[in-house]
């Protein structure tokens, strides 16, 4: 029973598969049966601007990969500079440092310039979630160094301390004051108001 039915199957398509294929008319020169039929022009450009959306995605997250691992080529180079045993080595260092921070810069100009088209050009595409594109600062070498640093990190986290609980420096709030010019120092600049 099992192949019987087995039998009808295939039977059935292979008569449907002959079927299909002669319906051209017979002829073996003829042309095909029925184009399919072309996307309307909204849909193509739809498409195209999604393709172009996706390889700016696509250069934008490998930027983004490229700029990690020179932050971290950069980390590096500090941390053997700061291990240098002789000047020369220091100076090495210190160059090839520039170099890498050069090249650097070089790659977060063109993430935040690809992250400004992304944001401005494409912003119906591809929405699946709420998206944010931040641009990412450029660190200087000292910064970089004070990372490295104990000092860095403990002047990094006194700070965010002081900036959360609202502390402010004593020295900071006497040097605003001698620096902004008071009202009596300079009587001779301050106009005379008459009153009646």
């Amino acid at each position: 029973m099992f192949l019987r039915s087995k039998a009808v199957l295939l039977g059935i398509f292979a008569i449907n598969f002959f079927v299909s294929a002669n319906e051209g008319g017979g002829e073996h020169g003829s042309a095909p049966a029925a184009a399919p039929e072309k996307l309307p022009i909204e849909e193509r450009q739809q498409q195209e601007r999604t393709k172009e959306w996706m390889d700016v995605v696509s250069s934008l997250s490998s930027l983004k990969t490229k700029i990690k691992s020179k932050e971290d080529t950069i980390k590096d180079i500090i941390h053997h500079k700061n291990a240098a045993k002789t000047k020369a080595e220091a100076e090495a260092l210190v160059g090839e440092l520039l170099r890498e921070h050069k090249e650097l810069t070089k790659l977060l100009e063109d993430y935040n310039q690809s992250a400004q088209l992304l944001k401005y050009r494409y912003p119906d595409v591809g929405i699946t979630e709420k998206r944010k594109y931040q641009k990412i600062e450029l660190k200087t070498i000292d910064e970089y160094e004070d990372s490295q640093t104990i000092e860095g990190q403990i002047k990094r986290t006194v700070s965010k301390v002081k900036t959360h609980y609202g502390v402010k420096d004593e020295k900071k709030t006497e040097a605003e004051n001698i620096k902004k010019p008071s009202l009596d120092n300079n009587n001779l600049a301050q106009p005379k108001i008459l009153k009646k």
